[in-house]
Parts: C-alpha cells; sequence; structure tokens
C-alpha cells in the first residue's frame, strides 16, 4: 500500500497546483483513489464488482472517503481522515442500484461542507454534480484533471516502492516462462506457469495481463494467451505486467523455444533490435525531448535498412496506468522530468519469418537514468 505522508503529500501539492482557490476537490477515477488515499478495491473480491467510491478533499487539508458497505474492509489500509459506508447490500434484501447509494451518500457528505467553489475530473458521476447545481445556486466547478495527470508523472518514494514490487514479481514470470516452457505446450499452459511464479513472488493474487505469444503470432506483434500448441523453433514473445495495489511495470523479451534454433535473419534482427534499445538509453535524461529520444532510435534502424520494420511506439510512462505518459512517439509533446518512469522498447517484425521486441523500464533523473528491470535480454534463453 502507498504510505499516509505520501498521500497527505500528493494533497498538498495538488492544493499548489489549483489555479483558482477551491472549497472542495471531488475525485472518483479509482486510480486518483489509490494515488490519494491508498485506496484499492481489489478486484479478485466480488465485492468490487460495479463498485464506486468518492473522495472529497478539502482545502483546509481534510480527506473524506465515501464507500459503500460492502468495500468497508479495504479502509483498513487507505489514509484518510474520516469515511462514510452507507448500506448497499447486506445479504438480505433487493439492493438498490449501486452508484445511486453512492451518489447519495457523496451529496450528504457535501450537504454538510460549506463552499460554491468545487473542484471535480470527468469521472466524476453526473448525480453528483447535478445534486450540487440544485441545492447550490452559485456553484462554480474547475475541472482539475490536468493537474492531477502531470502530477503522476514524477513517482514518490512510496509508489516506486510499489512499482520496484511489481517488477521483481514479473521478474519471476519472466524466468518462469524462459525456464518451464516447452514444444507441446499451450501459450495458455505457460500463461498459467507464468502467473503462479509471479503470485508466489508477490505473496498475493495479481492481475498478470499482455502479450503471451508464440510462432507466427509474434510476427505480428504478439497478443493475448490462446489454446494455440507451441512448436520447436518456435519464437515466443512475452511483454507483460504484474499490478500490485494499482502499480505496474512493463517489459518485454523474445526468445526461442527450449531446445529451438535460430534462424540468421532472426539473429540480425535481434541485434539491431537491442542495438536500437541501447541507443534510446543514451538520451534518457530529464529535459530531452521525447520525440528526439524516437528520432534517434529511428535513425538507427534506417541505417540498418529496417525502420519500415519497427511499426509501434518506442516506449511510454508507466505507474497507475498504461501507457501513461510521456509518450516517445515521432510526433509527441512531452519532454522528460525526474521522477518518470518510462519503457524503452523497440521491435522488428517481417510476417511469416520473424518478430522480437525487447523492453526495460527506467526511473528518469536530472543525470541519466536508473535502471528498474534486469530481466533477461536475447532470443537465447540463459544456460
Amino acid at each position: 500500500m502507498l504510505t499516509k505522508e505520501g498521500c497527505q503529500a500528493r494533497i498538498a501539492r495538488l492544493w499548489e497546483r489549483v489555479k483558482e482557490p477551491l472549497d472542495w476537490i471531488i475525485l472518483h477515477e479509482p486510480q486518483h483513489l489509490i494515488y490519494f488515499a491508498s485506496f484499492f478495491a481489489n478486484p479478485f473480491s466480488y465485492s468490487t464488482q460495479n463498485c464506486g467510491a468518492v473522495l472529497i478533499l478539502g482545502a483546509d487539508g481534510s480527506s473524506h472517503l465515501v464507500v459503500d458497505n460492502l468495500q468497508s474492509g479495504f479502509l483498513e489500509q487507505a489514509h484518510c481522515d474520516s469515511y462514510d459506508t452507507p448500506l448497499w447490500y447486506r445479504g438480505r434484501e433487493t439492493a438498490p442500484f449501486r452508484t445511486e447509494v453512492l451518489v447519495r451518500a457523496a451529496l450528504d457528505a457535501l450537504a454538510t461542507r460549506k463552499g460554491d467553489r468545487i473542484g471535480y475530473e470527468p469521472a466524476t458521476p453526473t448525480g453528483i454534480l447535478e445534486g450540487l447545481r440544485s441545492s447550490r445556486p452559485n456553484v462554480h466547478f474547475e475541472d482539475v484533471s490536468a493537474h492531477i495527470h502531470q502530477m503522476k508523472r514524477r513517482k514518490d518514494p512510496d509508489e516506486l516502492a510499489l512499482i520496484r514490487r511489481s517488477i521483481a514479481a514479473a521478474e519471476a514470470g519472466f524466468r518462469a516462462g524462459i525456464e518451464e516452457t516447452r514444444p507441446g505446450m499451450s501459450e495458455l499452459d505457460m500463461y498459467a506457469r507464468i502467473c503462479r511464479a509471479v503470485n508466489e513472488e508477490a505473496q498475493e493474487r495479481v492481475v498478470v495481463y499482455g502479450d503471451f505469444a508464440t510462432g507466427e503470432r509474434v510476427f505480428g506483434g504478439g497478443g493475448v494467451p490462446t489454446a494455440r500448441v507451441i512448436q520447436p523453433n518456435d519464437l515466443i514473445l512475452l511483454d507483460f505486467s504484474a499490478v500490485i495495489f494499482g502499480y505496474r511495470g512493463d517489459f518485454a523479451n523474445t526468445f526461442v523455444v527450449d531446445g529451438g534454433s535460430i534462424s540468421p535473419k532472426q539473429r540480425d534482427l535481434a541485434e539491431i533490435a537491442i542495438a536500437g534499445l541501447h541507443e534510446g538509453e543514451k538520451s534518457l535524461k530529464a529535459g530531452i525531448d521525447c520525440k528526439q529520444i524516437d528520432a534517434n532510435v529511428r535513425n538507427l534502424f534506417r541505417g540498418f535498412g529496417v525502420e519500415q520494420l519497427f511499426p509501434h511506439h518506442l516506449g511510454h510512462g508507466v505507474g497507475l496506468g498504461h501507457p501513461d505518459p510521456p509518450y516517445i512517439v515521432p510526433e509527441s509533446s512531452d519532454t522528460l522530468v525526474a521522477g518518470d518512469v518510462v519503457t524503452l522498447e523497440p521491435g522488428l517484425y517481417i510476417p511469416g519469418e520473424a518478430g522480437m521486441r525487447f523492453e526495460r523500464n527506467y526511473l528518469i533523473t536530472d543525470i541519466g537514468f536508473t535502471q528498474l528491470t534486469f530481466h533477461h535480454i536475447g532470443l537465447e534463453p540463459p544456460r
């Protein structure tokens, strides 16, 4: 979970960024409830299906959470000054519409909080905004989502701790994928073994998503695991994330299945793609334009005559979302800042012949970067 000190610091920074003086800020986006209050509705619990919550922040530094009774157990790991837990369902009578319960409880909480200047985000339920308009004729709303969007780029220590935990769990999954995958298994079999290793390392159930593709599916860039049976000499693309308390890394490798052979063309492309990864790393530093990093790698690929084989983004930010800013793409308007956690993922693909992607994660600093991922990179599995 996130720390109380980290949540309080982020709330303070949000108030500092608000241009117009506001009395209250209302947040509903699940990512932002994690970010500012360490409130995480575990997706593996039935009590979180179709759920919602509201966080009310006061200009006086106060924080108040509204969650229905089935989510009250998650308040143990949350950091807020007060909370309401209205009754939605207790297994005795028919439950009303869940969002309606949340909206009414949030409006009841706001009724005791005076002031007409309200910050909100687009995810805020319309019922809350319309209720405030009805009860406060002079209400003024200001969208604060752009402030939060930029704030989330500079990762705090408690956020980095969760990202590192998710990376450690995913790296265990990568090792299992390389060591345990054999011809004759299906992609779903491989995925199950990866998930087991991730959960064992994390010591909890976590979401594992991404690309788990083999054979000709790799040539097109990957995809979710299927019932396809892995064949001798198949290339295997793993590009996935393990989500812990909402945070994740995102990294990739392509390798040949155990005992398989690599064609000369595949080997050449891998060397070029990995060279592109290292070329991108040379420019990772706060203050560098993201489009320049992208251009440097594409220029290297152009020199090898393979630029047309690289169809996707070079990299992006990661944390509570995927992909997050900054975006390392040809027309990016972003500039790296200290505290960004970013990926570089150059890939080269030839339909019917080859396909591969190699990706690492980095914490951007004023003088360069700190590498966050250390999984094996390369077509040949480590021996």
